[in-house]
Order: structure tokens, then sequence, then C-alpha cells
């Protein structure tokens, strides 16, 4: 059987260097039949030249800066293969990462994409930590509340008859297929550099180009709704732990609210047919989160835009309110009341240290 083409898109952004050692990972993979896409997305580092050196091994487009999902979009234009995998250019793969992604997909041909659980790293590579976080996905599932347990997998499988034998670090791992649509709702699931997708699957669907974060969380709920997924709990991605000045993660944590809020207002609560099934979990989600906005804006004395959001919170309707609530509610029409509500946060931390030395003693 032909071995399909599989179309790696790497958007990027300043980290020449990080950049290679993505492209390196993908040249030592075990699966061979690929192409690589490098889109340059107003790099003024020597990313041009560090490419370069690949020769034609890369296809390399350089574009005015117009955020990481427009230069995925524009992967997903080019790309000649069957399959497309998405790798941010700070993150790395295991060497049978696509080998594995690509039997998946083959075995389960009613899917549109599969995904992997992915390892922490921390330094200059994974085998510099000397405590990598192995289970990565965990880290993002476990301090949510509320989250819909556990994926609503249809189908879960320890061993695949069928499957050819492939060369992994382990056999001991679960294979799990169905969708998390309404998982997403509280969290995303799928690192974009774990993921493997299959490019007749998409049809129109493409990753939403306004948001720089959120969008892969939209984009991978949509599509599990429209073709359902594969999960497979193996890390298959090294996911670098860091802070440069381009990662996402270092953008205003208020913006970031902002656009989950947003998020779900466009796909779950847009949803007629979902919100008449868990329009409770829709609200008590948007709620939560339309609360710790306005809380941060007290923080920031920003009454306006706490009162703001604390009205779209009473237009929600729910049979549970809490103290913070009706605190916060007092405290966006007092003036000043972000000194009060800072000098709060600080007595609660304080009694939290404290309270940790004395149960240490």
């Amino acid at each position: 059987m032909n071995a399909p083409l599989v179309s790696v898109i790497i958007p990027t952004y300043n980290r020449a260097a990080l950049l290679c050692e993505a492209i390196d990972t993908v040249l030592a993979q075990s699966y061979r039949n690929t192409e690589i896409i490098v889109i340059d997305d107003g790099s003024t580092d020597d990313t041009t030249a560090a490419v370069q050196r690949y020769g034609d091994r890369i296809r390399y487009t350089r574009r005015p800066n117009a955020g990481v999902n427009a230069a995925r979009n524009l992967g997903i234009k080019q790309a000649r293969g069957e399959y497309l995998a998405l790798l941010d250019s700070d993150d790395l793969w295991a060497p049978y990462k696509l080998e594995l992604q690509v039997a998946l997909l083959r075995h389960f041909n009613d899917v549109g994409f599969t995904f992997s659980n992915f390892m922490i790293f921390r330094g200059p590579s994974p085998a510099a930590d000397v405590l990598p976080t192995m289970d990565g996905l965990g880290t993002w599932l476990d301090h949510i509340p509320g989250r819909i347990e556990p994926y609503r997998w249809q189908r879960s499988f320890t061993s695949i008859k069928g499957m050819p034998a492939l060369q992994l670090p382990t056999q001991e791992f679960t294979v799990s297929g169905g969708d998390i649509y309404a998982s997403s709702l509280v969290c995303p699931y799928v690192l974009p550099s774990s993921s493997l997708i299959r490019k007749s699957s998409l049809g129109q669907l493409r990753l939403p180009e306004i948001l720089a974060t959120c969008g892969d969380w939209e984009f991978f709920a949509r599509f599990s709704k429209q073709s359902g997924c594969v999960y497979a709990d193996l890390a298959t991605t090294y996911n670098r732990s860091h802070e440069d000045e381009v990662r996402l993660t270092r953008g205003d944590p208020g913006v970031r609210l902002g656009r989950r809020i947003a998020m779900i207002d466009r796909v779950w609560r847009a949803d007629r047919e979902f919100y008449v099934k868990l329009g409770d979990k829709v609200d008590e989600v948007q709620r939560g989160l339309l609360l710790q906005a306005a809380r941060r804006d007290l923080l920031l004395a920003r009454r306006g835009q706490a009162r703001a959001h604390l009205k779209r919170a009473a237009s929600i309707e729910t049979d549970r309110r809490s103290i913070m609530e009706s605190v916060l509610r007092l405290l966006a029409n007092i003036p000043g009341s972000g000194w009060s509500l800072r000098g709060m946060r600080a007595t609660l931390n304080g009694a939290r240290q404290l309270a940790a030395r004395v149960s240490q003693q």
C-alpha cells in the first residue's frame, strides 16, 4: 500500500534557531513521505538564511505579518498532501509521531483528525530537562472545575487489531474515538503540533484568522463536531515551555478572557441544538468567565468595564449567585474599590502562605 503524502505546515515568526530544531525533528521521522512548508509570518531575524540551508527539502513562503492562523491557513492552501500536520516552530516531534498517526487515520477512515498527548519540557531540549511533564494534556485539564468528563469518547481501545506493528516506546496506551466538541466548552484539548488532519475532511473549515489565541481551540472544537477524531494517550510531541517575545501566552489575560467569552457566543451558544441539550453548562461556564473578567477589571480600576461584565453575567439566568458576585457588584459602584480588592487578595494570599508554612512544621 502506497504511503500517503503528509504536508507538514510550520508557521514561524522570529524564531530562526528554534525553527531549525523543529524542522530537524520532521526530517528525523520514521515516516518518510513528507513535504515541509514553512510560512514566515514577516520575521525580522535571520529566518530566511536559516531555512535556505535546507535547500529544496523546504517549501518556504515569506509574507507580511498576519498572525499564526493566517500563516497556517496559507500552508493548508499550499499543501499537496492527503494529510496535514501542524507544527509550531518552538515545538518538536518524537520520531514515531507521523508513522503512528498516519496508521491511525488509515485505520479509522471515518474521522477527520487524530491528536495525542504531549510532553512539556524546559530548557534547551527534552533530554536536558530532568523533570519534564510527561502528561502535558493533564496539566491543561486537571485545574479546570466542572469540565465534562472524561472526553465523551464513543469508543476506546487498549489494543487495535489490524494496526501495523510500529516502533513505539511503549505498546501500553489507549486509543479513543468520538468527538471533543462538548468538552471543549470548558478547556482546549488539542495541542496543534500533536495533530494530524485528513485534508479531505476539512471542507471549507479553516482556522479563524481574527484570533491569535483561541483560534486553534475553536477550530478543533468545530472540526471534531464536523468529522470526529481519534486520540492516542501517548506523547508524540514535545511542547517547549518558555516565554519568548512572540509566545501567545504572554498576551493580556483580560484580552484572552474576552476572546473566550466571545468564542462561547460564536460556537456553543449559537449552536441551537447543542444549547437545548447543554444550555445550563454553557451559561455556567460563560457566567464564570464574565465574573473573572469583572474581578480583573476592578483590580485594574476599570469600574465601567467591570459593571458591563457584571451586567452581562446578570442577564444569564442561574439558580446560584455566589457571595463573591455580590461583593463584586458592590465594589463596582464604589470609587477606589480596586485598592480594597487588592488588599483582600493580599491578605488571603498571606493567610495561605502562613497556613502552608505551619503545615510543613
